[in-house]
């Protein structure tokens, strides 16, 4: 459960909620479903805007994860990986034409100190859309996202996150159509503070921001813009 509140253009306030249902099988490696759904608290265009509740399925996928398949003598440094595949469950990309999106995660994690960790996150990601453009906009083809999240755990109940991503995506060829045949770049920040009430409950406070650090042609940062 995620009380979210946007101070972006107009002030709104929704819910950006998940639920999983998985399978634990090893210590090492689960299996499970995702599926966020919004709903809307106030003024929310994302989900209806101000009538109604505006429940709206967001993405899900399936996820396989395998933590640690490497790790040196001492545990310092790790591998894991995550492979998730996406279905059409968000009603804005099956209308674009989505029929499924693939990622791969490799997650190098390296042990800085007792409280300190650095993880490197490369991801691999093919998205296949049945149409090459949708409303005279080109549709994503293939991504790669590189993540570097330096991890802080302040003490056993304190843990802050915080991720730096930058995505690159070739976009479908579609003659005519905006962004068709290029590269758009995304950055963004994510950090997150949490707090642990039991091992299966916390609470966390986060932050993030739908506009990119960057233009999306790599021409110039605009940190400021993308931090509003």
């Amino acid at each position: 459960i995620r009380p979210t509140a946007s101070f972006k253009g107009q002030d709104s306030f929704r819910f950006e909620n998940s639920f999983d249902l998985g399978y634990q099988l090893s210590p090492q490696s689960m299996v499970l479903y995702h599926q966020d759904y919004w709903m809307n608290l106030y003024n929310s265009q994302l989900v209806g805007g101000a009538d109604g509740l505006g429940l709206i399925a967001q993405d899900g996928f399936f996820d396989w994860t395998y933590n640690n398949f490497f790790k040196n003598s001492d545990e310092s440094l790790t591998l894991s990986y995550e492979g998730r595949l996406y279905l059409p469950t968000f009603s804005n990309r099956r209308e674009a034409g989505m029929l499924t999106a693939v990622r791969n995660y490799i997650i190098l994690g390296s042990k800085i100190s007792s409280a300190l960790n650095l993880n490197l996150i490369e991801a691999a990601i093919i998205h296949a859309y049945a149409r090459p453009e949708h409303k005279n906009q080109a549709n994503p083809f293939l991504e790669n996202r590189v993540t570097v999240q330096l991890v802080w755990n302040m003490s056993e109940k304190w843990q802050l996150s915080f991720p730096v991503a930058w995505s690159v995506t070739r976009m479908r060829t579609a003659e005519g159509a905006q962004f068709s045949n290029i590269n758009k770049n995304f950055a963004w920040v994510n950090p997150e503070l949490r707090y642990s009430l039991s091992p299966n409950y916390r609470l966390g406070l986060g932050y993030y921001d739908t506009t990119s650090l960057i233009r999306s042609d790599f021409s110039a940062f605009q940190i400021g813009e993308g931090l509003e």
